[in-house]
């Protein structure tokens, strides 16, 4: 008998394929929810290096306006998004000071619209992660299941058979150690790209902060 995956499958009973189904769709859910933030982070971080450009000119111009304009056309940009907010409400609290329509402290409504808007930002960065984590965590004791049931499956074979050869119990003993075997394989990548996912968003959360942190030191020198 041969001992293939599709073999094992065909053999293994409505449980043992219920199991290796729920894995193997556990496996390309990750692959694919991986694939898509890694390209969703790749773009991200192009846009926000062309932001960043235009921000250092605005900044150098002593034209802030253009930087909130600016950032209207970086809506994937998580970095434009932050500083475009903030750079934003500074404007309209410059704007209402002059008109005599407000006495708010600048630095504390920026400070206040950079970690808002970031935390929002951020949120959607990690939409997903959770999942991708959850099945890392999950699959080895979805595999253990399908072991659990293939080993079950052995003994009442070789009960009804009366014989404790190998052959009355190859094909149960092959299924639960196929649904151990997928279930560290769906597992161990999904730990894997959560952990180099997870990276990445941490290195856009200190991109924000650099930036940011620009952005304020621009405010304070303009003597608000």
């Amino acid at each position: 008998m041969s001992f293939d995956l599709i073999t094992v499958f065909g053999e293994a009973g409505i449980v043992g394929k219920g199991v290796l189904i729920v894995l193997a769709l556990m496996s390309i859910y990750s692959l694919s929810l991986a694939v898509e933030r890694a390209l969703r982070y790749r773009r991200a971080g192009q846009l926000s290096r062309q932001y960043v450009a235009k921000l250092e000119q605005s900044l150098a111009t002593d034209n802030l306006a253009d930087a909130v304009a600016e950032s209207k056309n970086f809506p994937q940009s998580p970095l434009a998004q932050v500083v475009g907010a903030a750079a934003e409400t500074y404007l309209t609290g410059v704007r209402e000071i002059g008109e005599g329509r407000s006495g708010v402290d600048l630095v504390e409504a920026l400070d206040r619209t950079l970690e808002r808007v970031r935390d929002r930002q951020l949120s959607r960065l990690k939409r997903g992660l959770s999942s991708l984590a959850t099945v890392g965590s999950t699959a080895p004791f979805v595999g253990l299941f399908g072991t659990v049931v293939g080993i079950i499956k052995a003994f009442t074979s070789m009960s009804a058979s009366g014989s404790g050869g190998l052959a009355a119990v190859s094909a149960d003993i092959a299924e639960a150690l196929v649904a151990t075997g997928l279930g560290l394989f769906v597992a161990i990548p999904a730990v894997a790209l959560y952990n180099m996912l997870n990276n990445r968003v941490e290195e856009f959360v200190v991109d924000i902060n650099d930036v940011s942190g620009e952005l304020v030191a621009y405010v304070l020198r303009r003597g608000h």
